[in-house]
């Protein structure tokens, strides 16, 4: 797959005629289905994008529970904090199906951002988005209702917008347990509730949303609208 840099935030800012430095920096790769691509704690990997797969990033904590961070999908970036200051990967990072990417290694990347000052500008406004994002999921989790934020999923908010695929239901609830810091029967009775409320509606194996604005209220009040239950057709 041809890769255009200028699609990726971390390299907008470039010239066309400067994207072949970046093209001739990366290194294509391939995984199989439940390949490691690399572990937390390790020596600094380097920046990735993922040009076709899903890719899970998780942590572990000591009893061997492990958290989902992200599931990432084309054109989908992670790393990047560490490809930045050359420290440990602070994830693990696996290749749910067959995974291509392109790499850029921490000591290429330092070189261009020191040649190319535009790329230097984009990456750090980037990084400052990364940022905000995971300040507001931290805020998330603190703050707010589970259902709350399973209607910002739905929602494809920015927040969880590197989550999803096409919608919600191409996840299992136990992987948007993972996202959004739960456990599945939790994640089940929200469902349940946000269906009951008519937000939701199941149609076979498939959850669809029916009122977008009260996923909307939800998201942002914290607070599930009273409403009768929308019949189903």
């Amino acid at each position: 797959m041809k890769l255009d840099w200028k699609q990726v935030p971390y390299f907008e800012g470039l010239a066309y005629c400067n994207v072949r430095l970046v093209e001739d920096a990366a290194r294509y790769h391939h995984y199989s289905a439940g390949a490691v691509i690399f572990a937390e704690g390790d020596r600094c990997a380097g920046f990735h994008v993922v040009l076709d797969g899903l890719v899970r990033l998780y942590r572990m904590n000591s009893e061997g529970r492990l958290h989902t961070l992200s599931l990432l999908r084309p054109l989908s970036t992670f790393n990047e904090v560490a490809a930045a200051d050359g420290g440990p990967n602070p994830f693990n990072a696996v290749a749910v199906t067959q995974v291509e990417a392109l790499v850029i290694s921490h000591d290429r990347l330092k070189q261009l951002m020191v040649s190319e000052p535009a790329l230097l500008t984009s990456y750090v406004g980037a990084l400052a988005h990364l940022n905000r994002d995971y300040i507001e999921r931290l805020e998330d989790m603190t703050f707010r209702s589970i259902p709350s934020r399973l209607a910002k999923l739905f929602l494809h908010e920015t927040t969880y917008a590197d989550q999803i695929a096409e919608t919600p239901t191409n996840l299992t609830q136990e992987e948007i347990a993972a996202i959004l810091g739960t456990t599945r029967e939790v994640v089940g009775r929200a469902l349940r509730g946000l269906m009951n409320a008519g937000l939701l509606a199941k149609r076979g194996r498939y959850v669809y949303v029916v009122d977008r604005h009260g996923l909307e209220l939800l998201a942002e009040t914290n607070t599930l609208p009273e409403r009768e239950r929308i019949p189903r057709r």
